[in-house]
């Protein structure tokens, strides 16, 4: 007999990667989504706002397992409010709606943002501290799961905290997608000297983590980071991604100092226009904050990365030529 899984976020891209592997391990899908089109692949899809009760009561009909990916996420236009709607309050109600249908396996997509910067590589045991609302109200949506398990102990919840989730078919708005876009197009200037790590999780990566994670779930409460190694310095990567463009990356940057002023002017203009204009403040602060975090619980238990560093980032960036512009990778990459 199969499981029954409810996928929310279903329209969104990393569910668009995990519906057909889901179908093949014999799972019948289920997809809730507010927006975005129906995948043809679900069983059954259910269009409606999780914050609504009833939304999530026809979605988790005959259900047995939830997978939740649905979640506010970006670094312009969306407000504290929403935030806190979307990832603090929707998990509220889907969580008492999946105790009512007698839910008891969880899988919830957090974020190492919970956690906060780090320029030392930090684990799972870290505490919550994040500097912004995507942070903060993932935080309070894992202790929601706390308290489930807490209450019900036939629960089983595995939380599952990537980072910088990309990969080919990357969305417009993601930080990867940008870069490539901005490199290939001339368009980027190295701010700051390019030392902050970034933590990064390719999507092929964080889906195999995903599912090796799954098939060890257990009662109570696991938690797991899960981020490519190594990490990379931001100049590492720029250099890399121009390497895979074939041109020649700066030899130059623009210091903090000078580009900050200048991005609140950005700032300052888009607050007026309702323009996301590419450069602003918080992107250059957060382009130059260590987000240094350390996957060693998961890799300890057996899993092993499938896709390099080289391999995925050489992948994306040959997708995005592909697709975004009719180009191909450089014949000597």
């Amino acid at each position: 007999m199969s499981t029954t899984l409810l996928i929310t976020g279903a329209s969104g891209y990393i569910a668009s990667y995990m519906i057909s592997p889901l179908q093949k391990r014999g799972y019948t899908l289920v997809g809730v989504d507010r927006d975005g089109g129906a995948p043809s692949e679900l069983d059954r899809f259910v269009r409606g706002d999780l914050t609504d009760p009833r939304v999530c009561e026809n979605a988790l009909q005959d259900v047995d397992a939830v997978l939740h990916l649905a979640a506010a996420k970006g670094d312009w236009g969306i407000s504290r409010d929403e935030y806190y709607r979307d990832n603090l309050e929707a998990t509220r109600v889907l969580i008492e709606a999946g105790r009512e249908a007698g839910v008891e396996d969880w899988v919830f997509y957090s974020t190492v943002s919970a956690l906060g910067p780090s320029h030392e590589s930090a684990g799972e045991d870290a505490g919550f501290d994040p500097i912004n609302p995507y942070g903060g109200s993932k935080a309070e949506a894992e202790k929601l799961f706390h308290r489930l398990a807490d209450d019900d102990p036939e629960a089983r919840v595995l939380i599952i905290r990537p980072s910088v989730v990309y990969g080919p078919g990357n969305p417009p708005s993601t930080n990867i997608y940008r870069l490539i876009d901005a490199i290939y197009n001339r368009r980027f200037a190295m701010v700051g000297p390019g030392q902050a790590i970034k933590s990064t999780s390719y999507i092929e990566n964080l889906l195999d983590a995903t599912f090796f994670l799954m098939d060890r779930i257990q009662h109570g409460v696991q938690t797991y980071i899960y981020v490519d190694e190594p990490a990379l310095t931001t100049g590492q990567l720029v250099e890399r991604i121009y390497k895979l463009l074939g041109k020649s990356p700066p030899s130059w940057h623009i210091p903090l100092s000078v580009a900050t002023p200048i991005a609140k002017i950005s700032d300052f203009a888009a607050d007026l226009t309702g323009i996301d204009f590419p450069i602003t403040a918080a992107r250059i602060e957060k382009f130059n904050r260590s987000t240094n975090f350390d996957a060693s619980k998961i890799r300890k238990e057996g899993f092993e990365q499938p896709i390099s560093n080289e391999e995925a980032l050489r992948k994306t960036v040959a997708w995005h030529l592909q697709h975004e512009y009719g180009d191909t990778l450089s014949s000597d990459v």
